[in-house]
């Protein structure tokens, strides 16, 4: 088992759960190993995170196209639905929900298992089991920081602006490859999420020639910023308004948390999925450094936690109070059979020792 981390261009061995530094093949010789086994492999299994964002939809759907130009059998499973906000993307009808909660959908048979956008199986819920003791071969191709050791091989790069791009240069070393559109739009609309339509901290130099690469190969970057930012449903504006309505700031508004209960959802028939984009427009509010977008979730009996936030105000640092996790900027949390203003009021006194402090 090993870990490639692109940052250091070394690879790390994981042994007895820890990370040990070794000696170690370059990049281009590692990448030819994944290459050969995508091109020697027949049945393919691509999994994400829950509740997918653009980086994780993108990233498996142009992992999709990649493996069906190779005519390879593949399956794409999500355990939850797709912001509304993506459903235009193409192969989109390929990715499989599982039809009951806590059900094993996994298909037998499976030659490789590829993780993509997160690096705990934990997150992966009731395919935990399945995949820990599946014979096949796992590959976890991720930019989150701390990787949880359960695969054969890692792809990781903690300074990369999303997963999307850390495929984008590992299909670029297959010399067969057709950088068709399917391809390239979505691998788009990975990085442009993941870099808040290149905006965030990790957005460099490299990060724009991808992107151009991208467009070359066909992708229009005004359609998919129409598609991703620019379309919202009627209900969902209603939603986002009852969110906006009961806004509350802090510590002279370098905090503002907007909360949407069960009752929010009823009220506008709309679904958690709705939500998409909702925390990153708390940032444009003047002198606000962190957002906090809670949502009650009754069916789970869970509080959903999104934390967005600028420069070196850590979004991650308060998720980590709570057991969650993520990026300095794009962190995430949730509690299970708890208080909602008990939780909010947690949350707020945390989130002071950051912003006070930092």
């Amino acid at each position: 088992m090993f870990l490639i981390n692109l940052t250091k261009m070394e690879l790390q061995s994981i042994k007895n759960g820890n990370l040990i530094l070794s000696s170690i093949p370059d990049f281009e010789t590692t990448a030819s190993k994944l290459i050969n086994i995508f091109e020697n492999s027949y049945n393919f299994l691509i999994l994400t995170h829950s509740n997918p964002d653009g980086d994780a939809v993108g990233s498996s759907l142009a992992l999709y196209h990649y493996l069906n130009q190779k005519n390879k059998n593949v399956s794409i499973i999500i355990q939850s639905p797709i912001p509304t906000n993506l459903q235009f993307l193409s192969g989109i009808n390929k990715i499989e929900l599982p039809t009951e909660p806590n059900k094993n959908n996994i298909p037998k048979d499976i030659d490789v298992i590829v993780i993509l956008d997160l690096n705990d199986i934990t997150r992966l819920k009731q395919f935990n089991e399945h995949i820990i003791n599946s014979k096949a071969l796992k590959i976890v191709i991720d930019h989150h920081q701390e990787p949880k050791q359960f695969a054969d091989y890692y792809l990781v790069d903690t300074s990369a602006s999303s997963t999307g791009e850390i495929l984008y240069k590992l299909l670029s070393k297959d010399k067969n490859i057709n950088w068709s559109l399917e391809i390239a739009e979505n691998l788009y609309v990975a990085i442009m999420t993941d870099t808040g339509n290149f905006r965030f901290e990790r957005t460099d130099s490299e990060v724009h020639r991808i992107v151009a690469d991208l467009i070359e190969f066909g992708a229009d970057p005004v359609k998919l910023y129409n598609e991703v930012y620019n379309k919202i449903s009627f209900n969902a504006a209603r939603l986002m308004g009852i969110g906006y309505s009961k806004l509350e700031s802090f510590f002279d508004n370098k905090l503002v948390i907007m909360s949407i209960l069960h009752k929010d959802f009823i009220e506008t028939n709309t679904k958690e999925e709705d939500t998409e984009g909702f925390v990153e427009s708390l940032l444009s509010i003047d002198n606000v450094v962190m957002a906090i977008l809670m949502m009650e979730i009754k069916e789970r009996d869970e509080i959903r936690v999104s934390i967005r936030s600028k420069g070196n105000y850590s979004a991650r640092k308060l998720a980590l109070n709570f057991g969650g996790g993520g990026h300095i900027n794009a962190a995430g949390c949730r509690f299970y059979n708890s208080d909602f203003n008990q939780i909010k009021q947690t949350i707020i006194q945390k989130a002071k020792e950051i912003l006070l402090v930092d």
